[in-house]
């Protein structure tokens, strides 16, 4: 009887974890790695003060700040507040709800979190 009770938890710890991970993503939700996710709003501009003229560069390294980090996370974007011109890009600041992180074995949902992010802007030259 114990084996059976034991068994039986392990499938129901198994199938939520499985109900959890997922490799589909709804259409309002945009999944990304290497966000840039910061605590506020003035950590994300302290970001971008640090790397002047090289935001893109620290991104794409995986810089890790103070008060910021780079994930692999899915959100969904929300305000958007002010534009920070850098060398090659212009970068909007906005509001994220962080509501899964990428693993392995596809996304795992969690309880939506509110970060800042810098955006970058598709611009056409003139």
């Amino acid at each position: 009887m114990r084996n059976i009770t034991q068994l039986l938890i392990g499938v129901v710890l198994l199938s939520s974890s499985s109900a959890f991970a997922q490799k589909e993503v709804p259409p309002d939700v945009k999944a990304a790695d290497g966000v840039l996710v910061c605590a506020t709003a003035a950590d994300a501009k302290n970001y971008a003060t640090l790397h002047r003229n090289g935001i893109r560069t620290a991104i794409e390294g995986e810089v890790d700040a103070k008060s910021c980090l780079i994930a692999k996370i899915a959100y969904v974007p929300g305000k958007q507040t002010e534009r920070i011109e850098d060398k090659d890009t212009t970068y909007i600041l906005t509001e994220i709800l962080i509501v899964a992180v990428k693993t392995p074995y596809g996304l795992l949902r969690m309880r939506p979190n509110l970060a800042y992010t810098l955006m970058p802007v598709d611009e056409e030259k003139a």
